[in-house]
């Protein structure tokens, strides 16, 4: 199919991943931060949000390559193999924005609504 080299390692390219991506969010979170337009705690949160999800697509980026360059296996299997690691790497980073999202209370918009009540 296409010669993508020698296989390279999973694990060095998520920590790789992992490093690209938090300097790249913690230098974009930094100066929103210092231009006020987000909290310490939202910048916190978005660069290691992001950390994690550089991890995944690097690593699931090269194991998809390692498995289209594999000369050892058929097209199909090379292709049902690296849907499999996009689709895991996709799955990943939705899992991950999803876990980083604000959790509705109703204890504090049940206050919140007195709140605005008593007003």
């Amino acid at each position: 199919m296409i010669n993508t080299g020698a296989p390279r390692s999973v694990s060095g390219h998520a920590v790789s991943g992992a490093i690209l991506a938090l300097m790249a969010s913690g230098a974009y979170q930094y100066a929103k931060l210092k231009d006020g337009q987000i909290t310490q705690d939202e910048a916190i949160k978005t660069t290691i949000k992001s950390t994690l999800e550089g991890a995944a697509i690097g690593a699931c980026a090269i194991a998809a390559s390692n498995t289209i360059g594999n000369p050892n296996k058929s097209t199909s299997t090379k292709i049902v193999e690296a849907a499999t690691y996009i689709a895991i790497g996709g799955a990943f980073v939705y899992g991950v924005q999803n876990a980083f999202k604000p959790k509705d209370c109703k204890i504090l918009k049940n206050q919140q609504k007195r709140l605005n009540n008593d007003k």
